[in-house]
């Protein structure tokens, strides 16, 4: 990677309307140009769990009514700035409420990050469990539609875990 490099953070919920809605490929550009940015990160699913892009393993930001993901690779392509795209990994937030059998444990069964679901926060997933699964199609579905530069998987170190899982 080149110099200046910029991640564009992006934990957006799924409550927030409207994604993206001006995103106007020329202003990108020019903020980059203008910043000098040689690299910058951009985002294919963020903490909440939802991608930014159409995608068949995973669903799309309900507040997303385009390609995002497409088009700021698209604009990056144009003007020669990399563009790693991000995955969030160890927080999935959809996935954690629909599977907390998923979600890493510590030897009493409680959680490791948030204690609940109703005290604001993420929650770690475990690798040891089918989330695994649906992480590695992610990524793989990433990579054969888009063909990009990189991957950065982000929150993917390995914890101790005591769920059922691990357990066993």
């Amino acid at each position: 990677m080149k110099f200046r490099q910029v991640h564009l953070d992006f934990q957006t919920s799924g409550l927030i309307p409207e994604i993206g809605v001006d995103f106007d490929k020329e202003q990108f550009q020019k903020a980059l140009k203008t910043g000098h940015v040689d690299s910058i990160t951009v985002f294919s699913k963020c903490h909440h769990g939802w991608s930014y892009h159409p995608t068949k393993v995973n669903q799309m930001h309900p507040g997303l009514s385009f390609d995002l993901l497409g088009a700021e690779l698209e604009a990056c392509k144009e003007m020669g700035v990399k563009a790693p795209v991000y995955i969030s990994a160890g927080f999935d937030e959809k996935e954690a409420v629909k599977h907390p059998e998923w979600l890493v444990r510590q030897a009493d069964e409680s959680l490791t990050e948030s204690p609940d679901f109703f005290t604001p926060g993420y929650h770690h997933l475990c690798y040891n469990t089918p989330y695994l699964d649906l992480l590695l199609a992610e990524i793989e579905e990433v990579m054969e539609n888009y063909h990009p530069e990189g991957i950065f998987l982000d929150i993917s170190a390995v914890r101790p875990c005591c769920c059922a899982r691990c357990r066993q």
